[in-house]
């Protein structure tokens, strides 16, 4: 009976992982949803994030306990319907508070579904498949990276039809992926850590010079992403706006947000291969890879008389990270599940989100009241100069890695 659940459980856990990715439609269509539809500026768009990552910080040690305590499985689960709830709140909430309550619910929902990550590295265990996560997890992001590309080739002819058309696809997929979660589920006797377990074992982190420089390089890395993303989506918006009107913005970035689609379903059927060659050498590939699309922005923000060019290079920056934002994440959760305790998962994946939402809290403040007074060209600037320091981490990093092997094979 069990090996029946864990042969279902290795058939559902892509889809699941792939299609709660985030939320879909919402992603392809947000900040154009928040400033047409809900008539938001850029300050509130940006602030909207500062607010939820600053509450989401604020409950981590009650979410870190009550994960804890319910468990990996009972943790997605809950993550699944938080995010249903939150959906719900960003469609139909009518003023501030109410989607900024949406977005607080939407940063909470990651914490408790990132144990997702978890009950797959323990089931893979469990089948002798120890090898196989990064495996599974870029087959996850590739259906998400696919049903995403297929949403933006939609989601602009769907707004412009009705605004409201593309969050009730949103909807329908939270809804799908809450049925989902329940066939997720933790079969390992670390699912819920015992008392028993707690006394013998270690459950806080032994935080080794490598895993605190891994945190360090994923709370920022991340948020360099998570903003270059949005940001530089907003940014890019903003441009075409001054040379378009609101239909013709929406179908440019609905056209840019395709080719970017494309790109990241190719980087997550190739990162499997990529990974398998160059292994630990990815770390620091990623991280200039990103400094670079944040340059390409800034070159394209300085043409002005050439629109396609200016439009071209902006949209091959924001591209490049989609290409590395999913192969990215899938190596340092391996990297960081391959170097700690069963007893520590938890903790350790809770402290690296948390580290990633503290980072883009502080990063979400300052851009908030940079955009009070100065244009978006200030933060993207910003970004580049975080993003030369995350190739510096990340150097230090795989210097890291390779002593520690050194070291094992003596």
């Amino acid at each position: 009976m069990k090996q029946e659940k864990m042969t279902k459980f290795n058939k559902i856990f892509p889809w699941y992982s792939g299609l709660s990715e985030d939320l879909l439609f919402w992603v392809a269509i947000d900040t154009l949803f928040l400033t047409v539809v809900k008539n938001f500026n850029a300050s509130q768009i940006v602030s909207l994030t500062t607010v939820s990552l600053i509450t989401c910080i604020a409950l981590q040690v009650p979410l870190l306990n009550i994960i804890k305590k319910i468990g990996n499985t009972n943790s997605v689960r809950l993550g699944s319907m938080l995010l249903l709830i939150s959906s719900l709140l960003l469609t139909f909430g009518q003023n501030y508070l109410v989607i900024a309550l949406g977005k607080v619910i939407y940063e909470i929902a990651f914490t408790f579904q990132n144990m997702s990550n978890a009950v797959l590295k323990n089931n893979l265990e469990l089948q002798n498949r120890n090898n196989e996560y990064i495996k599974v997890k870029t087959k996850s992001n590739t259906i998400y990276a696919t049903v995403t590309m297929i949403i933006s080739f939609i989601a602009s002819l769907m707004f412009n039809l009705n605004n409201y058309l593309p969050m009730f696809g949103c909807i329908t997929f939270c809804l799908i992926c809450f049925i989902l979660s329940f066939y997720i589920v933790d079969y390992s006797k670390y699912n819920k850590i015992k008392k028993e377990i707690k006394k013998e074992s270690k459950t806080k982190i032994n935080y080794t010079k490598l895993i605190i420089v891994l945190i360090v390089s994923y709370g920022l890395f991340y948020p360099i992403v998570n903003s270059g993303q949005s940001n530089g989506k907003l940014f890019i918006q903003q441009e075409l706006l001054l040379n378009f009107d609101v239909e013709k913005t929406a179908l440019i970035i609905g056209a840019i947000l395709c080719i970017s689609r494309i790109v990241r379903v190719i980087s997550n059927m190739a990162f499997n291969k990529i990974h398998s060659k160059y292994k630990e050498k990815v770390g620091v590939i990623l991280p200039v890879l990103l400094s670079i699309s944040v340059v390409l922005m800034i070159l394209g923000y300085f043409i002005r008389n050439f629109i396609i060019l200016k439009f071209s290079i902006m949209s091959l920056g924001y591209i490049i990270i989609l290409f590395i934002r999913d192969p990215f994440k899938v190596y340092m959760q391996d990297l960081a599940l391959r170097n700690v305790e069963k007893e520590e998962q938890q903790s350790l994946l809770t402290t690296m989100e948390l580290s990633r939402k503290v980072v883009r809290a502080i990063m979400s403040l300052i851009f908030t009241i940079i955009l009070v007074n100065n244009p978006m060209i200030t933060v993207i600037t910003v970004l580049l100069i975080l993003s030369i320091i995350e190739i510096i981490i990340s150097i230090k990093l795989y210097t890291l890695i390779l002593s520690k092997k050194e070291i094992k094979k003596e």
